[in-house]
């Protein structure tokens, strides 16, 4: 009987994550790739060497509208995907305290996300860079722990791996984004490394969606 009850716990988790993720991931894809299309005729010279995320969600118009609309709508929809994966992880072996501290983190993360997102720069510097560090600190730190704790479980390495470069891209990009506000760098420095973030990402969410799903038979 209580092998039956775990198996039916996890089937729904596990098959919620992969739906919700693979949904979410994909929703995000297509919002910020239609928000690119409409930033590129009135600006020909778009390039993710030169051109940052929130460029595109700080151009008035349809640019503006679809990007800053798909974050938004995608704050509160990755959460629920941390979420899915800290149980997915947690019926795993994952321990208590992870789970609290992964979805408190996770929290402020997103928190930061909406803050940035809802005031674009040229609205007001001062709260859209407020919400700068929680996001970036908030998911550098959690994806941080996830990847450690993913390391010591029985899951696939390129789970924890994506976790590990996320957290890089995103140091990287913080790191130049600083040094170009003290003028050691090019502003040419900063927004590859931004592009690749968010692309590991959305990686990172399909992989976890796919994998975590295929695990249940595991257990």
């Amino acid at each position: 009987m209580i092998a039956i009850s775990k198996t039916q716990t996890a089937i729904p988790i596990r098959a919620s994550l992969k739906i919700i993720g693979i949904f979410g991931a994909t929703f995000g894809l297509i919002g910020t790739l239609l928000a690119t299309v409409a930033y590129l005729p009135g600006h020909t010279d778009f390039s993710m060497f030169t051109t940052f995320l929130s460029d595109i969600g700080d151009t008035p118009g349809w640019p503006q509208i679809l990007f800053n609309s798909t974050t938004l709508i995608m704050a509160p929809i990755r959460y629920l995907i941390v979420v899915l994966v800290v149980l997915c992880l947690s019926q795993i072996g994952a321990g208590s305290k992870f789970v609290k501290t992964i979805l408190i983190l996770g929290a402020i993360s997103t928190i930061g996300t909406v803050i940035m997102t809802a005031v674009p720069f040229s609205v007001s510097k001062a709260i859209h860079l407020a919400g700068i560090p929680l996001y970036f600190f908030g998911l550098v730190i959690w994806q941080t722990i996830v990847g450690i704790e993913e390391w010591k479980l029985r899951v696939p390495r390129i789970l924890p791996i994506l976790s590990f470069l996320l957290v890089i891209a995103f140091l990287a990009f913080f790191v130049l984004v600083m040094l170009h506000e003290a003028n050691v760098v090019g502003r040419t420095a900063a927004p590859i490394w931004q592009w690749i973030g968010f692309f590991i990402s959305l990686i990172w969410v399909y992989a976890h969606s796919i994998i975590l799903h295929k695990k249940d038979k595991s257990l």
